[in-house]
């Protein structure tokens, strides 16, 4: 999921008494690009070897902006650069931000990337203990537009866009099915050549009402509506459970391989430390 822009650090003093250069702030915002080197996100800046979690990748840094930003010391405003940051977020991401869990951003800096001369972004950890100030507390739920959500017992997303801007075969079908019932609306209610009425010579046509508009009749056009999207929704969540029972044979097909294969001349790699590389800055 592509996230809004988010304050990843300002310019200045940090928590620990460090400083961050406004140089080097404006120099990864101007040289970030992920053909280069894409910046991954992580939990607490390490990184696992497995894949598993919980020190996994959470996802990417897909682009960087600096803008200026008011920070609030005791009453007193101060001005400083920012670093924005938006993400390409997995769902174990946002389910470990739902849970209220590593909600702010910490950056790592190479001051001197490839010898150029310049600092480049290597990557951003989730974290809850940033040392700069002034980040934003981060939150992964906006609706991506292409997407419906529709409240019943739960929200059911219905992507009706793929990321390439198609349509998707499911919003296909569901605005068929919309289109097929206001058809249906429109023909019940599109007006009808009115019949000449018989002369009456004790009546006065001048004074006759219409006939009242009986809501009643628009009661099978509503029950047609949830209908249809009652029904979109549960093919979309027997799909799910589909793809997680086949994601759960599969997993457990790996892991009993994993535990029989010998270890042959396997070499240990030497414990972590827990730190994320020879960054110089870690912030």
């Amino acid at each position: 999921m592509k996230t809004k822009p988010f304050l990843l650090a300002t310019a200045g003093s940090t928590v620990d008494g460090r400083t961050i250069d406004e140089k080097m702030l404006k120099e990864m915002a101007s040289s970030y690009d992920p053909k280069t080197y894409g910046a991954r996100c992580n939990i607490e800046h390490i990184r696992g070897i497995s894949g598993e979690k919980p020190f996994r990748a959470y996802g990417d840094v897909l682009e960087l902006s600096t803008a200026e930003v008011e920070v609030n010391f005791n009453g007193q405003p101060e001005k400083r650069l920012g670093l924005y940051g938006v993400f390409d977020v997995t769902d174990d991401a946002k389910a470990l931000n739902d849970a209220g869990q590593k909600v702010y951003p910490s950056i790592e800096i190479d001051d001197n990337f490839g010898g150029k001369g310049f600092a480049y972004l290597m990557g951003c950890a989730f974290t809850d203990s940033p040392a700069s100030i002034a980040t934003d507390r981060l939150k992964f739920n906006r609706q991506m537009p292409g997407t419906i959500h529709f409240s019943r017992d739960e929200s059911a997303p219905l992507e009706l866009v793929d990321e390439n801007g198609e349509t998707t075969e499911d919003g296909k079908a569901f605005l068929a099915s919309m289109k097929s019932m206001f058809d249906g609306f429109a023909a019940r209610f599109a007006p009808k050549e009115p019949e000449k009425p018989k002369a009456d010579p004790g009546s006065d046509p001048a004074g006759e009402k219409p006939a009242a508009f009986n809501v009643a009749d628009l009661a099978p056009l509503f029950e047609q509506l949830t209908e249809t999207v009652a029904g979109q929704i549960g093919s979309l969540r027997t799909e799910f459970r589909e793809d997680v029972d086949a994601l759960a044979v599969q997993f457990k097909r790996l892991e009993t391989e994993r535990e029989e294969t010998p270890a042959g001349s396997h070499q240990q790699r030497p414990r972590s430390d827990g730190n994320a590389g020879n960054y110089s800055n870690i912030f």
